[in-house]
């Protein structure tokens, strides 16, 4: 194995599309079945910008007014992504699994850091085996508190009693990396398990 890098303590992975696959309009899918009308209610109804207030933890009915305000008549949506939010997921993205467990077996911490809504997380760690063998997640919508914004991190930091140069994290999202490099963070852009494996490697927290 290589020379594992000084203060590497802590492997955090972002959950959606790293660990799972995530797509919201899978979930919009199960109760409307004109495509168009999906992608409308996706682009115009529950934009990416709607489904941020879920991952801060904002209650369904403040949504559903602020959705009825700028698009009468659609407040419903919220309510039917929630109950069919299971159906936004897809199988796990067992190269990221691999990982996780081979970091593990080989005595390297790893936890999580997701923007998800709380709502919607009920059931989730139970339904995916690898989040429970983390040693645990930080839930942007149980703590109010969302990526990128750099309170998250700090909040990570001081649950996992790690400082940021201690911490490799991987995301999915550019602005989450730039953001976690700026509170001093190991972060690289996710965008495939094998280029994750190649990180860690880099690391020296793995052989191969």
């Amino acid at each position: 194995m290589g020379e594992r890098k000084p203060g590497v303590e802590l492997v955090v992975f972002d959950l959606g599309n790293v660990i799972v696959p995530w797509e919201r309009r899978r979930a919009l899918e199960q109760f409307v079945d004109d495509p168009t009308e999906v992608e409308r209610l996706a682009d115009e109804v529950f934009t990416m910008e709607v489904n941020h207030l879920l991952d801060l933890g904002h209650p369904l009915e403040v949504i559903r007014a602020e959705i009825e305000a700028a698009h009468p008549g659609h407040g419903w949506v919220i309510d039917s992504y929630v109950e069919h939010f299971g159906h936004s997921l897809g199988p796990v993205i067992e190269g990221s699994v691999a990982l996780v467990d081979d970091l593990l077996d080989a005595g390297v911490r790893c936890a999580g850091l997701t923007n998800w809504s709380a709502i919607c997380w009920q059931g989730i760690p139970e339904s995916i085996p690898v989040l429970g063998r983390l040693e645990g997640i930080v839930v942007s919508g149980e703590i109010g508190i969302s990526k990128p914004n750099p309170a998250i991190f700090h909040h990570l930091e001081e649950r996992f009693a790690v400082h940021g140069d201690q911490v490799l994290f991987f995301d999915d999202n550019a602005p989450n990396i730039e953001a976690a490099r700026a509170v001093g963070w190991r972060a690289e852009v996710f965008t495939t398990p094998e280029q994750a494996r190649a990180d860690v490697v880099r690391a020296g927290l793995l052989a191969h």
